[in-house]
């Protein structure tokens, strides 16, 4: 009796249909990972051009809150000047030491030292430095303002006075890092070219003096070189700002939700910015 019962058993869990459905099973889960997040990606974008088109809207037809965007400007722009500017000022520094240590290896000529950072910070890296430093700044202040109204339903109240969120709370950010991150990049930039001159300077193998820096600094310098920094600023600013709107319109679960927002905030922000750094550079 019991030998019958674990035959019966045993060809019960040696089911066909359940076999047969294995290769079906594993097929679907394969689909879900690589489907889903594809599915997550066009999600996102959607949102976002969502979000875009309803702040160019309220722009277009002039709804702008003049005070709220000046209000903006003066603490997403003025107030990150001195961080982004010590940011690349150092950058400038270590740029021209490399530069010059590579010069005298090679044996290239010193002379074109501030030719090559001007180059260089103006190229790329003094809007892409810059811009992850005003995404961590202020990317996270306006993620956790937005996300902490959301938490504390002051976002609902809005709405139930009949006062547009994304008029009020988008329009005045994405308008103050559109105007003010190209100015602050400009800004840090020089901050960065002119710092890059004291170390070679005090280097004895090079001693680039001042005249010879700068001579170099102006020489490469152009109008096409500062439309290059002024579009990558431009695009970046307006990137930190929608996302960093997005992300805190989606926050969700308390204070918590408030961290997790800030993080993907300044994540993702960094990731687009690599990512249309790239496409800007093509």
């Amino acid at each position: 009796m019991s030998t019958n019962q674990n035959n019966s058993n045993a060809s019960a869990g040696l089911n066909p249909g359940k076999v047969l459905l294995w290769p079906f099973a594993l097929a679907g889960w394969i689909t879900t990972a690589i489907v889903q997040p594809i599915i997550n990606v066009f999600d996102y974008v959607g949102r976002l051009l969502i979000l875009t088109v309803q702040a160019l809207w309220y722009i277009v037809t002039l709804r702008i809150p003049v005070a709220l965007t000046l209000q903006q400007m003066a603490h997403l722009g003025v107030d990150s000047l001195f961080i982004v500017g010590l940011c690349l000022m150092f950058t400038g520094m270590i740029l021209a030491i490399i530069l010059a240590e590579q010069a005298i290896d090679l044996g290239f000529g010193i002379q074109y030292i501030g030719g090559a950072v001007v180059y260089s910070l103006a190229k790329d890296l003094a809007p892409v430095l810059g811009c992850m430093v005003i995404a961590g700044r202020v990317g996270s202040g306006i993620a956790s303002e937005i996300g902490s109204m959301v938490v504390t339903e002051q976002v609902d109240a809005l709405r139930a006075l009949a006062v547009p969120p994304v008029r009020h709370l988008v329009v005045p950010r994405l308008l103050a890092c559109t105007i003010m991150v190209p100015v602050v990049i400009y800004i840090a930039g020089f901050i960065g070219v002119a710092a890059g001159w004291y170390p070679v300077y005090h280097m004895p193998a090079a001693h680039v003096s001042q005249r010879i820096y700068f001579d170099s600094v102006f020489t490469q310098l152009d109008y096409k070189l500062l439309w290059i920094c002024y579009k990558k600023s431009l695009y970046f600013g307006i990137i930190i700002a929608l996302v960093a709107c997005l992300e805190g319109f989606a926050t969700k679960g308390g204070a918590r939700g408030v961290g997790i927002t800030v993080t993907r905030a300044v994540v993702i922000s960094m990731v687009l910015i690599f990512l249309a750094d790239l496409i800007l550079t093509l």
